[in-house]
């Protein structure tokens, strides 16, 4: 048996774009909140490093001073004395007056003169980290500073034009506000760019090729996803029928060449009854079994469709009928008397396909499986029909799978497009060829592809070449069974309805083992 290769370079004919769009899509939320963590991150960090500052200003004229009065001197005497003053302001001597002035024990403030462009003006600026201190040290400065002018020079004397302003609070630093928006889109991008290659690395079943490469079965065909068209107001499930007047040429057609190589297949084995089941619940089995059936149907063989998913029954909300109490195959079953003039036989009233339904799911289910009675009710159904089509529970519940693997000829398993993992898939095939019935093969359903990417996605049939994988475990609750949603709109019928001497033939064959 072939291995799976070591190689993990990306292969651009490995990708499904579709698929890798969908789980970045339904991983938005963790990609969200990732972003918003490393954004808020960056704004503590800048934050911690922000410097909040006080400052406070006032501004004074330098000039010369004259024998005759004062003067404005010129520019280059005004930058001599800020030079001078900033140095004397930030002298020990200076400092050490100012703490003695206002009482303080450390000088924890900076000063600086600085000359206003092309002027004679000087701007004295104290800055510190409290707005009292800044105010205290620049009114002490300006009470001082007529002493500590002589130091600077005796020709230049400077004159207040502005006292001392409230101080302004300043932060230093870049903006946090910023950086974590930059954070946050490249934060985005990485996380996006994450999911989408964990995607890529996703051991699903992605495309028929996958089918053919990595399962352990027969491909027996793909189904792509078809879009549902029904009239307002319609209540029925979200599941397309062949029967639909509304279904797609291409969706009819994919589904008579799997119901041909189905035909084939029980041809080869003498088969008659055959189950549909697939590893967990939401992969649509039981659309594809109802689907199956009318197919079979459509190429003259009489078709009884039974569901036997006895849990979780769908069959009849997707042919939307209502199934009258005392008649379910539940009670067939438990051997419960029915009105007179009711039948355990319903059929769909597009295409008058046979159906034995069941309204509401049973905790037993099992039990009822695995009775004599489901057998030979079965043993006769099939006499009576050319194909009975058994609507299987998941192999997730592995009881009840069992137990209807046991009365099936062949067995279809129902795979999920990008959902289960491959390794998952092959160790429930190995169960089913462990069952008296023959495993037929795999069905990809609900293919996706982006829009103007067109697939070619019903081909041969063949053996994987990767044979069995690992054992991951058992297979788990896999969860309730979710809605399908509305049916699909019908209007007038488009399939020939069975003679009905062959219904009656049926209906009289079940009505003989009560």
């Amino acid at each position: 048996m072939a291995q799976k290769s070591d190689n993990t370079k990306i292969q651009l004919s490995n990708i499904e774009p579709f698929s890798m769009l969908m789980d970045v899509v339904q991983n938005l939320w963790a990609v969200l909140l990732g972003s918003l963590a490393v954004a808020m991150i960056v704004i503590m960090v800048m934050n911690s490093r922000t410097m909040i500052s006080y400052s406070s200003q006032a501004t004074f004229a330098v000039m010369s001073k004259r024998t005759t009065g004062y003067a404005y001197n010129n520019l280059s005497a005004a930058r001599t004395v800020a030079t001078s003053f900033t140095s004397i302001l930030n002298s020990e001597v200076m400092k050490k007056k100012v703490c003695d002035d206002v009482g303080l024990e450390s000088f924890d403030a900076t000063a600086t003169a600085r000359v206003i462009d092309e002027t004679n003006l000087l701007t004295l600026t104290v800055t510190s980290n409290s707005p009292q201190k800044t105010f205290k040290i620049i009114n002490s400065i300006m009470k001082l500073y007529p002493d500590l002018l002589q130091y600077a020079s005796t020709t230049m004397v400077m004159e207040v034009l502005a006292q001392p302003q409230i101080p302004t609070r300043r932060v230093s630093g870049s903006s946090a506000t910023g950086m974590a928006k930059r954070a946050f889109v490249l934060s985005f991008v990485a996380l996006t760019a994450a999911f989408a290659y964990l995607s890529y690395r996703h051991d699903t079943i992605k495309s028929e090729k996958d089918l053919r490469e990595k399962l352990d079965a027969t491909s027996l065909g793909a189904i792509e996803y078809e879009r549902l068209r029904k009239a307002k107001g319609d209540l029925r499930k979200n599941s397309v029928l062949v029967s639909d007047a509304t279904a797609s040429f291409s969706f009819v057609e994919r589904y008579k060449k799997i119901a041909a190589a189905l035909l084939q297949s029980a041809q080869r084995h003498n088969a008659k009854v055959i189950m549909v089941s697939s590893v967990a619940e939401h992969e649509g089995k039981s659309t594809v079994a109802a689907n199956l059936a009318l197919s079979i149907q459509s190429q003259g063989k009489k078709v009884l469709l039974v569901d036997c998913d006895l849990r979780r029954p769908s069959q009849a909300k997707i042919f939307n009928i209502d199934v009258a109490e005392g008649t379910s195959l539940t009670d067939f079953l438990e051997r419960k008397e029915k009105k007179k003039g009711q039948n355990y036989i319903y059929h769909d009233p597009v295409s008058d396909l046979p159906l034995l339904l069941n309204a509401k799911g049973n905790k037993d289910s099992t039990e009822y499986l695995k009775g004599n009675v489901f057998k030979r009710l079965i043993d006769q159904l099939k006499s009576s029909v050319d194909i009975v089509i058994l609507d299987t529970p998941p192999m997730s519940l592995m009881a009840d799978a069992e137990a209807v693997a046991d009365t099936a000829d062949i067995s279809v398993l129902v795979v999920q497009y990008n959902r289960i993992l491959a390794a998952n898939i092959n160790d429930a095939i190995d169960q089913l060829k462990k069952y008296r019935c023959h495993m037929s093969g795999c069905i990809l359903n609900s293919v996706r592809s982006m829009p103007g990417i067109s697939r070619n996605i019903v081909g041969g049939y063949g053996y994987g070449k990767y044979s069995r994988y690992g054992k991951y475990g058992h297979y788990g609750n896999y969860g309730k069974y979710g809605s399908y949603g509305h049916y699909a709109e019908r209007k007038s019928p488009t399939a020939s309805a069975i003679k009905n001497a062959e219904t009656e033939s049926l209906k009289q064959d079940v009505r003989n083992d009560e």
